[in-house]
């Protein structure tokens, strides 16, 4: 049998940080947060601190094992560092490990290193339970058990840094959106059992995806969306130059009007594409057996060149509709301005299949129902929203950055541009 060569390249491994003792006593934890991939961020978060409270014990090992470093006479002689690694939530951590040798020269094993190497150390029911409290805001239980996971005492790991913690949680719910430099937002509803809420998924400038908020409703209705709107504002979301990716639903619609004037083109603050899958099923629908003959035509439009090429297509899709359906006419003629918005922004093509649905926000909304789908009983709406929060941050991490987003900065000006020019029109003409 011949041998065969894969030519698949291996994905490289991210190099461990080596956690130096001397960075360590010095409380410098920085460069431990990036590389070291986590199940949890509240793993992240536990890492440095644990990991002082392993070299703790690991020095106090080595003095008893050679004495104090200041005297000398010892059975044993420290003998320098070498490169090392321990498991600390289930996470392979780097370190520069103390070297023992006896007086004759032989290499000593240190029992506290060798116990951490041991990937069982973490017990993971622990965690999971420590988890569960501090969804229930039971801060200070929930963050002592998970401290305990790790195999260090809950007396190693200072009561500051679980005070700290449990106040970097509850921040993390009502984090500033200003700084996030969002640009783009794709509003979507989702229901979860008898809990209902709405998402809002933003773009930032440089193309990276961040959940801005949740707002539990039992309806996608205007006020609730509204509602959502008012506190991502409150939270630093800009008040004008916004791209909004929607499907279509009345609610939110008249929410965009009442904010931003989305329908009306001389004083709109911000600009909406409706999502061109959700409005192509709703004609598929109404025409049944002969959609296929305006599906060319409909997709055509989404392809065009330019604008003036989508409003040839536009006319040519209208007087195919008025043949067969005149309900299906009417379902285009209403989603008519918003499909045809994105012509106005001068898309690239990644961008064009990007911002004309809203499979982003759908994506999202699939990934915390396949993280929600075990639990059968939520306690309360605050167990309900923590859970949500702590899966639509987990998931953050998960998500990629835009395709074709080194465009992006020219569609934020075009945005800018468009809202900005329409509403010096407006000025003109009342001035006039």
């Amino acid at each position: 049998m011949e041998n065969v060569v894969s030519l698949k390249k291996r994905n490289k491994k991210k190099p461990l940080v080596h956690a130096r003792i001397q960075d360590v006593r010095n409380d410098v934890f920085e460069g431990l947060l990036g590389p070291i991939e986590s199940k949890h961020l509240l793993i992240s978060m536990l890492l440095p601190p644990a990991v002082k409270a392993f070299l703790k014990e690991l020095e106090s090992e080595v003095d008893q094992v050679c004495g104090e470093l200041s005297k000398h006479g010892g059975k044993n002689l420290r003998w320098g560092s070498q490169s090392g690694s321990i498991v600390l939530g289930n996470q392979h951590v780097a370190i520069e490990k103390p070297r023992v040798r006896s007086r004759e020269g032989k290499e000593l094993a240190l029992e506290t290193y060798r116990r951490f190497q041991d990937p069982s150390l973490f017990q993971e029911q622990v965690f999971a339970e420590g988890l569960r409290k501090v969804s229930q805001r039971d801060y200070q239980k929930g963050l002592q058990k998970i401290t305990s996971s790790f195999g260090v005492s809950k007396s190693s790991v200072s009561r500051k840094w679980i005070n700290v913690t449990a106040k970097k949680i509850e921040e993390l719910q009502k984090r500033s959106v200003k700084e996030l430099d969002i640009r783009a937002v794709f509003i979507d509803g989702k229901r979860f059992s008898n809990y209902g809420v709405i998402i809002a998924l933003g773009v930032s400038s440089a193309g990276k995806k961040f959940v801005l908020g949740i707002y539990q409703a039992s309806s996608e209705n205007h006020q609730s969306c509204l509602n959502l709107l008012n506190d991502l504002e409150s939270r630093g979301l800009p008040t004008d130059g916004l791209l909004f990716i929607v499907d279509g639903g009345s609610g939110l619609n008249k929410a965009l009007n009442l904010k931003y004037q989305c329908d009306d083109k001389q004083k709109r603050r911000a600009i909406r594409i409706r999502c061109h899958i959700h409005k192509w099923r709703n004609i598929e629908k109404v025409l049944g057996d002969g959609a296929h003959k305006v599906k060319g035509p409909f997709w055509a439009l989404r392809e065009a060149k330019d604008k003036a090429e989508a409003l040839v297509l536009s006319d040519h899709l209208e007087s195919i509709l008025r043949d067969l359906n005149k309900s299906a006419l009417e379902s285009y003629i209403e989603a008519k301005d918003d499909l045809l918005a994105m012509h106005d922004l001068k898309l690239s093509r990644d961008l064009k299949k990007f911002f004309s649905t809203t499979n982003p926000i759908e994506s999202l909304n699939s990934l915390l129902e396949e993280d929600m789908r075990r639990v059968k009983h939520w306690k309360n709406s605050e167990h309900f929203q923590r859970w949500l929060a702590t899966f639509c941050l987990h998931n953050e991490k998960r998500m990629r950055k835009v395709r074709g987003y080194k465009g992006l900065p020219a569609l934020w000006v075009m945005i800018r541009e468009i809202t900005k020019q329409e509403i010096e029109v407006d000025f003109e003409q009342k001035v006039g």
